[in-house]
Formats: structure tokens, sequence, C-alpha cells
């Protein structure tokens, strides 16, 4: 059986929301230097800001949200998993393995077309429901 020699991950973690810029670049960067150490690129990085968690995890109840998508070796996750777990910065994490021929940029597109879609049919029924109390 032939295994491929690098791997695409996609890796979604939340830092504390009170930390400074340099402290979330510096994470970024011991992050980057764990992908280029596996022989691995990063693809994309995408900082979605401070958002509202749907339950408190750690005594914060909002968080900071990065995703990357990675190639590396085997054992770049296990390696950025334990950079997550030392420090005290990050909250929660979670990382997926991926398809060779994996596009965030695609999928982003195709979840913001249903989240339109959501939005329209959600506009749709609440003008039915007003036509019908009048």
């Amino acid at each position: 059986m032939s295994y491929p020699s690098s791997y695409t991950y996609e890796t979604v973690y939340i830092l504390r929301p009170g930390l400074v810029d340099a402290d979330a670049q510096n994470i970024h960067q011991k992050i980057d230097a764990v992908i280029s150490k596996f022989q691995g690129a990063l693809k994309h990085r995408e900082d979605s800001g401070i958002k509202e968690m749907a339950y408190e995890i750690k005594d914060e109840r909002s968080g900071r949200y990065s995703t990357i998508v990675y190639t590396g070796k085997a054992g770049v996750v296990e390696e950025i998993e334990r950079h997550f777990r030392i420090s005290d910065d990050v909250i929660r994490f979670l990382t997926v393995a991926q398809g060779p021929e994996y596009d965030f940029a695609k999928v982003k597109q195709q979840i913001a077309m249903a989240e339109e879609e959501q939005r329209k049919n959600r506009e749709f029924k609440e003008q039915k429901k007003r036509e019908r109390m009048q």
C-alpha cells in the first residue's frame, strides 16, 4: 500500500480574547516553525477575530479564533498540539485531516452560500407568517 509523503490538515484553535497581538503572532510563528520542521507548508491562515463561544471554556465566554491549513510529514499534528497544550493562551483546538485536493477558499465560499440561502429562507418564512397574520 502506498502512503502519501505529506498530509494536509486543518486546525482551528481559540486563543484568549485579551491576548495582545504580539503574543498571538508569537504563537503563530511557533506553529509556522513546527510546520517547517516537519517539511510542511502553510497553505492558508485565517484569523476570524474575537467571537462569542457557545459555552464557557477556562473561564472565558469569548475567544480569538484562528484557522490554519497546512501540509506536513507524520508527527506534525502531535507537535503542534503539544505546543497548544503547553500554552496557557490556547483555550481549545481541533485538527482534522483533509484530502490532498482540499481547498479552504472553496469550502469557505460554499459555507457563505449556504448561510445566505438559510437567511433567505428565514426571511421568506417570516414574510409568509406576517402575511397570514394580516
